[in-house]
């Protein structure tokens, strides 16, 4: 078991369909057969056509207070958070209030100083906007301010030509999203943005801005070696990664209360796997569950696809990325194995999706980060059991 465990025996709890009956026994192994690598806590849950299939839950939110993950445990699943600045975006789109084809300095003007004000909506979505690091030479912990971050954006030339090439959005994406939105929505920031168009009328337990009341509910984060990133930042400064991670504190573990109150868009969001598999199980078919319409089935064809394709120099992987998400892509994003799949990969291997050709929705949250790319050791397996099981199935 993992270390972090010391000795603990977790416990896996929920339900699961018995056609999915893998999936549940993938859940398990991931506490017990995984070694250094496996989970202290974790969720996993999928939707199929509206009906949720798998939800799952086991292990510790806090082994050191004896706390137990349970059913409403919350935890940070990083660059999953993206998908939510995506998805209100193309809300936006959808009641034509936003054009993907217009320029962004035609909603936001002071995003156009120094050479931004040919960079289209559409780039902001898809990674082709050139803005992946900021000017600015940011302090420690500017990354959690709105206003600061915006300011820098606002003021920073294209890191290279837009919409030449796609180069992940790392920590920028939810402040181009979140900024441009909220020139559109009446000036509210991402977190009331989420709280009032998304997150209420679709009933997910997911937040940018933990509320208060929300605290005693958040799983710690656990991560080995805790200090390796700051360090590997230290030693390649010069990186594009690096670059992209200005106005990180390096002190940061992920538990503190200034990243669970920050609006980082591309990073800070808390939820669990229900909410992830219920967003994607939503958008899966057709932008309509449970009598909640959150876009038209023409709007989510952005999101299903390709805008483009490439080595991405962030991570030395290939990426495909649609109007607003990553794309199915072996071997950095395995969504399901369909063309048309889409979602975000957490860092440390969160990780949601939503493969429309099976009309599943897909979420795995858990508090221990693994090192590398992709959904690591414990996400893969719990992956490729759910795509059997719908397969054998269906």
């Amino acid at each position: 078991m993992n270390p972090f465990l010391q000795g603990c025996k977790p416990d896996v709890r929920g339900r699961c369909d018995p056609k999915f009956q893998r999936v549940a026994d993938v859940f398990a192994d991931n506490f017990s057969k995984r070694g250094e690598q496996g989970d202290v806590g974790a969720s996993c849950a999928v939707m199929i056509d509206g009906e949720v299939v798998v939800d799952l839950w086991g292990g510790y939110a806090d082994v050191a207070e004896g706390r137990p993950w349970d059913k409403d445990t919350l935890t940070c699943c990083w660059s999953v958070s993206k998908g939510l600045g995506a998805t209100l975006g193309l809300m936006l789109v959808d009641q034509g209030k936003l054009d993907l084809d217009k320029p962004v300095v035609a909603y936001w003007p002071k995003f156009g100083q120094n050479g931004k004000d040919k960079i289209l909506v559409r780039h902001l979505f898809d990674h082709r906007a050139a803005v992946t690091f900021v000017d600015a030479q940011l302090k420690a912990g500017d990354i959690y301010d709105w206003d600061t971050m915006i300011a820098a954006i606002e003021a920073t030339a294209p890191n290279w030509p837009p919409g030449e090439k796609a180069v992940y959005l790392n920590m920028t994406q939810g402040y181009l999203l979140g900024g441009l939105c909220e020139k559109i929505n009446g000036g509210r920031r991402l977190g009331q943005f989420l709280r009032e168009d998304l997150a209420g009328p679709l009933k997910l337990d997911w937040h940018f801005d933990v509320p208060d009341d929300v605290f005693s509910r958040l799983a710690r984060v656990y991560q080995v070696p805790s200090a390796g990133f700051t360090e590997f930042l230290a030693k390649n400064p010069d990186t594009i990664f690096a670059k992209s991670m200005k106005g990180r504190d390096p002190a940061e573990d992920y538990n503190s209360r200034k990243w669970r109150k920050a609006e980082i868009g591309s990073g800070s969001s808390h939820t669990n796997a229900r909410a992830m598999a219920r967003l994607y199980g939503c958008m899966a078919r057709g932008g309509e569950l449970d009598g909640t319409r959150i876009m038209s089935a023409d709007t989510l064809k952005h999101a299903t696809t390709e805008a483009v394709r490439g080595p991405d120099p962030i991570f030395n992987v290939e990426l495909r990325f649609s109007t607003g998400f990553e794309m199915h892509c072996l071997p950095a994003t395995p969504m399901g194995g369909g063309a048309r799949a889409f979602g975000y990969l957490g860092a440390g291997g969160s990780f949601a999706f939503a493969e429309p050709d099976l009309k599943l929705g897909f979420g795995y949250s858990h508090n221990f980060m693994h090192m590398g790319v992709g959904p690591g050791p414990c996400g893969t397996p719990l992956v490729e059991a759910v795509v059997a099981a719908v397969r054998t199935t269906s």
